[in-house]
């Protein structure tokens, strides 16, 4: 069944230190077979009080695909980049 990782950029403190993160990130997520959805900073808000600067859904064939990604030593060496420049937060999505 498939699983999606959407990801909430609440905040780009460190523009430089992100696009690095970007560029890293593509490639690991790419080898595990992940496919970005959506990944954009055209949001609107609908309702409610706040909204991220920035939008990303990626879609993983499982939740496992998904984990052995984001828990990879690749993904491991990148996220401190991710960490010092954004606020962010991230959801493990599945569809049912």
């Amino acid at each position: 069944m498939p699983a999606y990782f959407l990801v909430e950029i609440l905040e780009i403190n460190d523009p430089d230190r992100y696009s690095e993160y970007i560029a890293g990130v593509k490639e690991i997520v790419q080898g595990y077979d992940g496919e970005y959805v959506i990944r954009t900073d055209h949001i609107s808000l609908f309702f409610g009080e706040s909204w991220p600067v920035r939008i990303i859904l990626i879609k993983f064939e499982d939740t496992k695909s998904l984990e052995k990604c984001f828990n990879s030593d690749e993904y491991k060496k990148l996220a401190p980049l991710r960490e010092a420049s954004t606020k962010a937060r991230a959801f493990v999505v599945e569809e049912g």
